[in-house]
C-alpha cells in the first residue's frame, strides 16, 4: 500500500480546505496523478467530512497498516 501517499492526500486535506472540499466533492479529480491502489483509491472516494476526520485522527503518527479496513 502507498502510505506515504495516503498520508499526503490527508495531510493536503487537512491544511488545503480547497482541495478537502474537491476531495469530498468530486474524488476522481481530487484523486488524478496520485499512485494508488484500487482499495486505498475506493476508501478514499468513500470519504466525506463526517468520517474524514474520524480516519485522518487515526493515522496519527501510525501508518495506514493495521487501520485499513478492506471494503470502506
Amino acid at each position: 500500500m502507498s502510505e506515504a501517499v495516503v498520508k499526503e492526500i490527508f495531510d493536503k486535506a487537512v491544511e488545503d480546505e480547497t482541495f478537502r472540499h474537491l476531495l469530498f466533492t468530486d474524488p476522481k479529480k481530487a484523486l488524478a496523478g496520485y499512485d494508488l491502489t484500487a482499495v486505498e483509491r475506493k476508501m478514499l472516494e468513500g470519504l466525506d467530512e463526517n468520517n474524514f476526520d474520524q480516519f485522518a485522527g487515526g493515522l496519527g503518527d501510525r501508518t495506514t497498516k493495521g487501520i485499513w479496513t478492506p471494503g470502506i
